[in-house]
């Protein structure tokens, strides 16, 4: 299904200030609603103007003064009314009686029919006006020997009468003034409206500077008072706050703990050098001790640099799938010396392909950890595997082992960083257990128990549907 341009894609504002779009969004429709009512009035208003102008000028016409139909050279006003022009003339265009300001009825606009009335523009001055013209026929008193000539008659009034003005826009019950009186209002309850707004934004500002408080069941929470909309938000907020608090003091905690961890190799290699150059030990003794030592340091390194990874992962969101039983045998084929040197019974088992959400490179590193561990605790001829399974609703990597046993005292701090145990650098399981959860599992480590007796360790890495 097609959908229509509107529904494709939204419009929302790219930025700006909140308070100013609310004015924009409420007051720019407002008033233009506003300007558009003025202007239907004041049109409708010109339109009555014009009609009662035209009418006026026509009972000019009607109603000519008995003082301009005397003779020329007779002493007459040549403006009887205020605002009111006059003028008569012969059909030559003389001027007989009237005012000269009011020019002679132009070719284009001249009258043949007598009793006629035409309307036309023209200029008295630097006056724009409304002339009514007619054609008039005097009327002879008996016994005279000849017909008067028709005459022409002029009236004018200014054009500016015919528009209104803006007290008769707001009076004459049009109803205006109740109008504007309601745009004010709103406009003042809009802006009082978009203060509060910015104030409740404000209010959430203080509210994020606060310091959390910690609520039932140990969650963390922080003290707001605005309104609701804005309440999720401000405490989604502060639990991402509180997060990267607590993430910025674990990562300076394991930094501490990791140059620590690199200057102790730093300090022995510097030892057994110097031991080395002062001929207190054999140079062969020596380079093996400092070769023991520089793996170390090189693991330890590489480990960090795994730690660095994880958190890229943690970042890439929607992560791709991959086969968990290609990624097993790549760890297995890279740690067989070391399953040889030991002479290990190992058996990999599962599904062919078995498909989980992560990212290869870390996943890798995962399962030769946890094989590496499970080598290193199986005594020698004994027997270890990797095991795949797909149950329903989850699928899991079982690296088993027939090693000691963890005891209890230790499993809780065996994720730790740098709780090591003999032989190793102490961040092992803590990787395995941080590149697990970045792919939205989890690792275990179980006691595997036959008749009361541990004869090995589960560690089983599961995903949940």
């Amino acid at each position: 299904m097609t959908l229509r341009w509107w529904q494709q894609r939204p419009w929302r504002p790219r930025g700006g200030s909140l308070q100013r779009w609310l004015l924009v969004g409420w007051l720019v429709p407002l008033w233009a609603l506003v300007a558009v009512i003025c202007a239907v009035q004041w049109a409708y208003q010109a339109q009555q103007g014009a009609a009662a102008q035209d009418e006026a000028l026509r009972q000019a016409l009607a109603q000519w003064p008995a003082d301009l139909s005397v003779d020329p050279a007779t002493s007459l006003p040549a403006q009887p009314a205020p605002g009111v022009w006059y003028r008569e003339s012969n059909l030559d265009g003389e001027r007989l009686a009237g005012s000269a300001d009011l020019p002679r009825v132009p070719p284009t606009e001249a009258v043949r029919d007598p009793g006629a009335v035409h309307f036309y523009l023209a200029q008295v001055g630097d006056r724009l006006v409304r002339v009514a013209v007619t054609l008039y026929q005097p009327t002879v008193a008996k016994g005279a020997q000849a017909t008067a000539a028709p005459v022409v008659r002029q009236v004018a009034r200014p054009l500016g009468e015919r528009l209104p003005g803006a007290r008769s826009l707001l009076g004459g019950g049009s109803g205006l003034w109740w109008v504007l009186l309601l745009a004010l209002a709103m406009t003042a309850v809009a802006v009082l409206l978009a203060r509060a707004a910015s104030g409740w934004l404000r209010h959430a500002d203080v509210s994020l500077m606060r310091p959390l408080s910690t609520g039932v069941a140990g969650t963390t929470e922080r003290i707001y008072e605005g309104p609701s909309e804005l309440a999720p938000a401000v405490q989604h907020f502060a639990e991402l706050q509180h997060s990267q608090s607590r993430w910025i003091e674990e990562q300076r905690r394991f930094l501490a703990d990791a140059t620590h961890q690199l200057r102790t190799p730093m300090a022995v290699l510097r030892t057994q050098l110097q031991a080395a150059m002062a001929g207190d030990m054999l140079v062969g003794d020596a380079l093996q001790q400092m070769l023991h030592t520089v793996d170390r340091a090189s693991g330890l390194a590489n480990q960090l640099l795994s730690l660095s990874k994880v958190e890229q992962l943690k970042r890439m969101g929607e992560l791709p799938s991959v086969d968990l039983n290609a990624i097993a045998r790549e760890a297995v084929m890279e740690l067989a010396p070391l399953i040889a040197a030991k002479r290990l019974d190992f058996a990999l088992e599962g599904p062919d392909t078995l498909w989980a959400p992560g990212d290869a490179a870390l996943l890798g590193e995962l399962m030769r950890n946890l094989l590496a561990n499970a080598i290193h605790h199986t005594p020698i001829h004994g027997r270890l595997g990797v095991l795949l399974r797909d149950s329903t609703g989850r699928r899991e990597v079982l690296v088993w082992d027939e090693g000691p046993g963890i005891d209890d005292a230790v499993r809780q701090r065996l994720f730790q960083p740098f709780s090591a145990g003999q032989g190793g650098v102490g961040l092992g399981l803590s990787i395995c257990r941080q590149i697990a959860e970045a792919m939205g599992a989890q690792v275990t480590l179980f006691n595997r128990m036959d008749a009361g007796q541990v004869i090995g360790v589960d560690a089983v890495v599961t995903w949940e549907e």
